[in-house]
């Protein structure tokens, strides 16, 4: 993956990524580094991110697969921010 190439190219000492978001549409959403999920309905999704808790709105959200700290989201997304 990206994130694994650029850790073996730059070597740094700490932590490079300690989440990344990528929208692949505005009905599909990838979180990696997500620590816990805090809040999920099909209008909202809170994340626990490394020190952020990131806020998911729109309609009819779904998380359609979760592991190793990736979450995949679909359903219609309204917005982002950070808490």
């Amino acid at each position: 993956m990206f994130k694994d190439e650029i850790r073996e190219k730059l070597a740094p000492a700490g932590e490079l990524f300690a989440f990344s978001i990528c929208m692949l549409s505005r009905d599909k959403l990838v979180v990696s580094g997500v620590k816990n999920v805090l809040f999920a309905d099909e209008a909202r999704l809170a994340l626990k991110l490394h020190g952020e808790t990131l806020l998911v709105d729109g309609e009819r959200l779904k998380i359609s697969e979760i592991g190793g700290g990736d979450v995949f989201i679909t359903g219609h997304i309204g917005g982002l921010h950070f808490e």
